[in-house]
């Protein structure tokens, strides 16, 4: 502890004052074993810290493979690969003890060099002192005085080896928590943010580009105007920049290069607390909590009536199946909502959106993993959330996106082709080839008459 180690220093330093006023020749003999202390402890803390971090490391990766394993079980069951599971995990556990017995042995070997050294420079006190009494230069008395303050210094000494030994120890294994600290945190607010208050739903995109890592850029020169309430749709192949694109709106990430405004403001000067409250977020992967369906719908506004709460349940077609449930809105959904089916899961965090009641809406893939009917339901449920709200839909169902106002073609990084979904199709682009693909046999969502030389293969 500091206060242990404050005692130790004052301790070791009035004890070599003492003896430098007793004797400074005895002194300096004994401060020569000092560097060799010092070079000792600095060689085997280093090598100290990189074995713990090794162990760390060894240990996180055990722990990731157990954690893999027993989140994807039935994947392993269905491959019957627990055999080689059960390996990889042994694997990993054996690494993490033999990097443990290495740190050990380090540690067996550090402090008895200490001792060692300690105890070589007492024996060389005792040897040239007793030199000194042979000759008359120094009294027994003294000698046995100096040995005593040599026994006081050595002892803190000792001490503080140790516990520099296990301060390296400690930074090391504190290794992986500083790399996380030194990541660099999501986008803050800007000193004197402004409050937007209710938001209009305007969104521009001006010359924007954005890169992860800084150096390789998903999104490029992207310019785009919203208008409050429009409904848009992003389409393209996969890794083309979609997400991203909406990510920009939350300010999950900041634009590298240009401006994201929303109701003429740039997004950045904006209170980042009040903006995310007016913006609702639908994903693919819908994520409820383990508690029950009320408090997962409450989640946005935990203070909400129970007539609240119902009133978007109804809205998102979820109240008929709440009510069949065995305790309706008090029961436990269990862990990611596992009690509940995935249209289920999908309605209660349409649920949560609607009583959020936002100005922007983000739909990212909201219906990919659904059956028709549960596909249907969600569908009716999300056009009752979309109205009157501006909306961004992200889907690879080009069926989903049939009564967007405006839809945009991404590629690359970039927007490639915009119009509504009859002018696409006719312009024989991207859009018609992305459509032809999801549908060879029949085109009946498409525009009235047939574009010549259309792909599309008509029955």
């Amino acid at each position: 502890t500091p206060i242990t180690l404050l005692r130790e220093l004052i301790t070791l330093i009035g004890g070599i004052g003492l003896m430098v006023a007793m004797n400074w020749r005895l002194s300096l003999l004994i401060l020569v074993v000092v560097p060799p202390i010092v070079v000792a402890g600095a060689f085997f803390g280093r090598r100290l810290q990189r074995l713990s971090i090794d162990v760390q490391d060894h240990l996180a990766d055990s722990t990731v493979s157990l954690e893999e394993m027993l989140s994807g079980i039935r994947i392993v069951k269905s491959f019957t690969r627990e055999p080689w599971e059960r390996a990889r995990f042994a694997r990993a556990v054996d690494q993490s003890l033999v990097a443990a017995l290495r740190r050990a042995r380090l540690q067996a070997v550090f402090i008895p060099t200490v001792n060692l050294l300690g105890s070589g420079a007492v024996t060389l006190l005792i040897w040239y002192g007793g030199r000194l009494v042979i000759r008359g230069a120094l009294t027994p008395g003294d000698l046995i005085a100096f040995l005593v303050l040599m026994v006081m210094v050595a002892q803190p000494l000792g001490d503080m080896a140790g516990q520099y030994g296990r301060l390296r120890q400690g930074l090391g294994s504190a290794h992986r928590v500083f790399r996380l600290l030194d990541v660099a945190t999501e986008p803050l607010d800007v000193p004197g943010a402004l409050l937007p208050g209710r938001l209009r739903g305007s969104v521009r995109f001006a010359g924007v580009s954005f890169a992860y890592d800084g150096l390789n850029p998903i999104l490029h020169d992207v310019s785009l105007d919203v208008a409050p309430g429009e409904v848009v749709a992003l389409v393209g192949p996969s890794g083309a920049g979609k997400s991203t694109l909406v990510n920009l709106i939350p300010r999950f990430h900041d634009a590298t290069r240009g401006v994201v405004e929303i109701d003429g403001e740039d997004a950045r000067r904006l209170d980042l607390r009040d903006l995310r409250e007016q913006i609702g977020l639908v994903p693919q992967e819908t994520f409820l909590f383990g508690g029950t369906v009320r408090e997962n719908i409450a989640y946005g506004r935990p203070r909400a009536s129970d007539e609240e709460i119902r009133a978007a349940a109804r809205d998102a077609n979820a109240d008929a199946f709440v009510r069949d449930l065995p305790e309706g809105y008090d029961t436990v959904v269990g862990e990611k909502g596992v009690r509940l089916s995935a249209g289920q899961r999908q309605r209660i965090a349409i649920a949560r959106v609607l009583l959020k009641d936002p100005r922007l809406l983000i739909l990212d893939e909201a219906t990919s993993s659904l059956d028709t009917v549960a596909e249907r339901q969600v569908q009716e449920a999300l056009e009752r959330v979309m109205a009157g709200r501006t909306t961004f839909v992200i889907a690879h169902r080009l069926t989903t996106v049939l009564r967007a106002d405006r839809i945009l073609v991404l590629e690359g990084g970039r927007i490639v082709e915009e119009g509504t979904h009859a002018a696409l199709l006719a312009r024989g682009g991207l859009y018609r080839r992305l459509w032809s693909l999801q549908f060879r046999e029949a085109d009946d969502a498409a525009a009235t008459e047939p574009v010549p030389g259309s792909p599309v293969e008509r029955p």
